[in-house]
């Protein structure tokens, strides 16, 4: 019965995670786009500190994106061991 519900836990857990990493994913790839059009008008010292800023962050956004996507394939791998071992159990 533990495992019963751990199993559900870490399903709902994974898909939480994964709308999270596609949700941060969308809007990431919006503010991109903007940027590149902003980008296109801004100028001077100014829009060097934000370029400078923007593309920092990106980068730890896409760091973050990719160890979200390094715990999703570790839960997805967690939650199969878990399975084979409940389906296992009721074998015998």
């Amino acid at each position: 019965m533990a495992d019963t519900v751990l199993l559900a836990t870490l399903e709902r857990y994974a898909q939480q995670l994964e709308r999270h990493m596609a949700t941060l994913r969308g809007r990431h790839q919006e503010l991109e786009a903007a940027w590149v059009r902003l980008r296109g008008v801004y100028e001077g010292e100014g829009a060097e500190m934000f370029g400078e800023a923007f593309e920092s962050a990106s980068a730890r956004l896409a760091d973050y994106a990719s160890q979200g996507a390094l715990i999703e394939r570790q839960l997805q791998t967690k939650i199969a061991d878990l399975r084979a071992f409940q389906a296992a159990d009721t074998e015998l």
